[in-house]
């Protein structure tokens, strides 16, 4: 895999400044591991119940006749009367019956649907396009979902060193969960991370671009932004990357602190530029302010 950095088109020290202006770190900063918890119930049963196999019905002929001593008269068995010269074959001991033909024992019903069962994801495993995902409520006291959506690439110019290139533009859905106030920029905490060309995928840093976005007609505005609690803002934004598929997207949770330079920030949540195949659906989120399972990290 090769590894190149692609330092923001927003200038580092006017984030700084927005964020400094936009209020307290505690409001900026989630602590917690993002989770994703979805029901799911497998094998899901079908409504068609197996059918019922009837056997075709069974003819027994008569069968063991009995002979008798030849003596004079007849013997008398409470039915009938049996001569020494029996009839073709004497008495049958057992007479010719039908039977009807034999069905599946028991009869097969339909088998109710499982209870779901809630399956949890959570890093370092990565999440996916559409998937809800809750971070917050434990270390920190913002609580916020957040879902990446409607992943789209476009053609573009090449780079000022000819290089082939194109733009990525994506959604970033943000619901406030929690009680307090949050304030993020997404244009600064979020970027594309791999993008896989023809030879081979390539892991960086692509950070939102306001050439990119003005290129593809987009016009949301790239600033920090404060959400109120129950608030939801989708926000559209846009990359230069290498001419491929970006394969992997990244948001730092906790824009204040950097590992690395030129990176945004740390407690990253990432998805897969692909869908879910693995459980779908979200559970019915308690109300504003009640904490999900997300574990402290």
């Amino acid at each position: 895999m090769t590894r190149v950095v692609r330092l923001w088109l927003v200038p580092l020290v006017m984030v700084l400044v927005a964020l400094a202006c936009s209020g307290t770190p505690d409001r900026m900063q989630i602590l917690d591991q993002p989770v994703y918890v979805c029901p799911t119930a497998t094998p899901r049963p079908t409504d068609t119940p197996a059918h019922t196999d009837t056997q075709p019905s069974i003819h027994l002929p008569p069968s063991g006749w009995a002979t008798h001593t030849p003596i004079p008269g007849c013997i008398w068995n409470g039915t009938l009367c049996a001569t020494n010269t029996p009839m073709p074959g004497g008495l049958y001991r057992t007479p010719g019956f039908s039977l009807p033909g034999l069905t599946s024992t028991p009869r097969p019903t339909n088998t109710p649907y499982p209870t779901p069962t809630p399956f949890v994801m959570r890093p370092p495993e990565a999440f996916y396009v559409d998937d809800p995902i809750y971070a917050g409520g434990f270390s920190s006291p913002i609580q916020a979902r957040f879902r990446l959506m409607d992943v789209q690439t476009h053609r573009s110019t090449p780079d000022a060193s000819g290089q082939s290139r194109q733009i990525v533009v994506w959604s970033l859905e943000v619901k406030n969960v929690g009680n307090h106030t949050y304030e993020l920029f997404p244009a600064w905490q979020m970027y594309v991370n791999t993008v896989v060309t023809a030879a081979g995928e390539v892991e960086g840093v692509w950070g939102a671009s306001r050439d990119a976005a003005i290129e593809v007609g987009l016009a949301d505005s790239y600033e920090a932004t404060a959400l109120t609690p129950g608030e939801t803002r989708i926000f559209s934004l846009a990359a230069y990357i290498p001419a491929g598929i970006p394969n992997r997207f990244t948001f730092a949770l906790d824009p204040t602190q950097h590992e690395l330079p030129g990176m945004p920030g740390t407690n990253l949540l990432i998805w897969a530029n692909s869908a879910n195949t693995v459980c779908a659906g979200e559970i019915t989120y308690p109300g504003v302010g009640d904490v999900v399972p997300t574990p402290l990290r």
